[in-house]
């Protein structure tokens, strides 16, 4: 064989070679010709599952500035108590028991990383297993906004964006010890078990409303953009759907027919509108544009594919390639992106409000009871908070504030009737008798903290604070002396506001409203009343008396 000869055949092999190595490359990450990813394909089969991730400096955390740990001493329940913001509800003493219990049990679930963890900041852990869990940490933050200036709860969320992989993908769980990312068999970076609820971004925005901290949403923003298109691993192309492995609902009667659900695809839609929304305040106005666009063409697909007319519903896709006809409370995920329209969202409340299904003594179950597979206990129609919080915020984006309040105001009672009962908070509850979950571990705050911290706040006192706006508004409902002291919140200018506001008793809806507030900054105060809206502008120099 001649030399030119030689060399010819000698780079045609080295061809073939390399277009072989690249089409099993190309078949290995964006899968077969069915669009699913092979990672997936082989969790589905049983076959080989992706090799265990450690953390690895060179390929991971490359999108957040954040490298070294930084997080100073944990904090005292007992030395910090009288600093916490102190609610006042005479009506029912038991709600501040509960409030200052998950208090006590967020402080003794306020960690520092372990020597040898990859984890950059202190973290609020989530009381369920040596693993930090994404969810149950985006959760979390929502009540620990409430104590920003004892513990910055939000900086737990540091935690998975100093982990996150090159491709943008931030795991479910990462050990808490170790750093490896995910678990072997259930839940491995690449595959639909990891890539599931994507609520950093809601999480973000609510430390926003808090702490008017426009600089940290700079920050993430870029993590969390390059989290959202890590979900291109797990589309299914046939379906134009997301996989989906049980998106955390370990035990629901879905997941066996499941192979994309409504609660995936109405979450990415969700998390567009979140990153829009905070495209928008950081000024990217054509970055917001285009979230926003992508956010409405994809709900709009939503409604052609898994909604369902005759009953009214939204349901998932099955492995058989078809709509499913099992009702669960993830179809109100879609609440939550602003897919449904009007009459759709009339068909969605009346499922909520049916007794038969989905309004129960505590609400709202994840499996209503006129189901196949209700049990009432864990995934099969246990009540949890952070579903609860899903619908009752989207109830909200909505419109319906008034349903919210109820569902918000039930889970407040059913769980302050549980605690009075147990003196415990726990990971679920039971939907038809006010007691804790068969399969409920005990002390879970954790996500459990939703309903004795914020919704004592935000709906049995009735405040929110919208700190970017330096307002605070207070729906009052309750007839019963009731306020909050040294609530605390930030401002645009780097400062933290420190404000009492505090209601008379009234014996009748006639008698005139009282209203006492004092502050440290001035501020501008909104009280709705009667279906009415009073603004006043509080101006810090003395006790300000309102009545109405």
């Amino acid at each position: 064989m001649s030399n030119r000869l030689a060399t010819r055949f000698t780079l045609g092999a080295l061809c073939l070679a390399c277009i072989f190595v690249a089409a099993f490359a190309f078949q290995r990450f964006w899968g077969d010709s069915k669009g699913m990813p092979a990672s997936q394909e082989g969790l589905k089969n049983g076959l080989n599952s992706p090799k265990e991730v450690f953390f690895n400096p060179k390929e991971q955390g490359l999108y957040y500035f954040k490298k070294v740990y930084s997080g100073g001493e944990l904090p005292l329940f007992s030395e910090y108590k009288n600093q916490l913001p102190k609610p006042i509800f005479d009506r029912n003493p038991d709600y501040i028991r509960f409030y200052y219990k998950a208090w006590q049990l967020g402080f003794e679930r306020y960690r520092r990383p372990e020597p040898g963890s990859p984890f950059v900041s202190n973290y609020i852990d989530e009381a369920f297993n040596g693993n930090m869990f994404l969810w149950g940490s985006s959760v979390s933050t929502m009540w620990g906004n409430y104590a920003h200036q004892i513990f910055p709860g939000i900086q737990s969320l540091d935690n998975f964006y100093a982990t996150q992989l090159r491709n943008g993908e931030i795991v479910r769980e990462i050990s808490e010890k170790t750093g490896k990312l995910g678990v072997e068999g259930w839940s491995e970076p690449g595959t639909a078990g990891n890539l599931n609820h994507p609520m950093l971004a809601w999480a973000e925005l609510e430390s926003y409303r808090i702490t008017a901290n426009k600089t940290r949403l700079s920050e993430v923003y870029m993590p969390l953009l390059k989290y959202r298109e890590s979900f291109i691993s797990i589309y299914h192309e046939p379906s134009g759907l997301y996989l989906t492995d049980k998106s955390a609902m370990d035990d629901s009667p879905r997941n066996e027919e499941l192979l994309c659900g409504i609660d995936v695809a109405s979450e990415v839609v969700a998390f567009d509108h979140w990153l829009a929304q905070i495209a928008t305040i950081i000024g990217k106005p054509n970055e917001a544009k285009k979230l926003s666009a992508r956010a409405e063409s994809y709900a709009t697909y939503i409604n052609h594919k898994l909604w369902d007319e005759d009953t009214g519903f939204y349901y998932d896709w099955a492995k058989s390639d078809e709509r499913m006809t099992m009702r669960t409370v993830a179809a109100f995920w879609t609440m939550l992106g602003k897919i449904p329209g009007e009459q759709q969202l009339a068909s969605l409340i009346a499922h909520l409000n049916d007794t038969a299904s989905f309004k129960t003594l505590h609400r709202v179950p994840t499996h209503p009871v006129n189901e196949k597979g209700f049990g009432g206990n864990y995934w099969d129609g246990g009540v949890w908070s952070p579903i609860n919080a899903m619908v009752v915020r989207g109830l909200e984006l909505n419109g319906k504030n008034s349903l919210a309040y109820d569902i918000a105001m039930n889970h407040l009672y059913a769980t302050a009737e549980v605690f009075k009962d147990t003196g415990m908070i726990w990971e679920n509850y039971h939907p038809l008798v006010l007691r804790k979950g068969v399969k409920a571990r005990p002390d879970y705050v954790g996500w459990s903290g939703i309903a004795p911290i914020k919704y004592l706040i935000e709906y049995a006192i009735g405040i929110r604070i919208n700190a970017p706006q330096n307002e605070i508004s207070w729906h009052v409902n309750e007839m019963g002396r009731h306020g909050i002291e040294q609530l605390r919140f930030g401002a645009s200018d780097g400062l933290w506001n420190k404000v009492s506001l505090i209601a008379s008793e009234r014996t009748s809806s006639d008698d005139t409203l009282k209203l006492s507030v004092q502050c440290e900054h001035p501020f501008t105060l909104n009280v709705l009343y009667k279906s009415r809206k009073h603004t006043y502008e509080i101006l810090c120099d003395a006790t300000q008396v309102i009545e109405i």
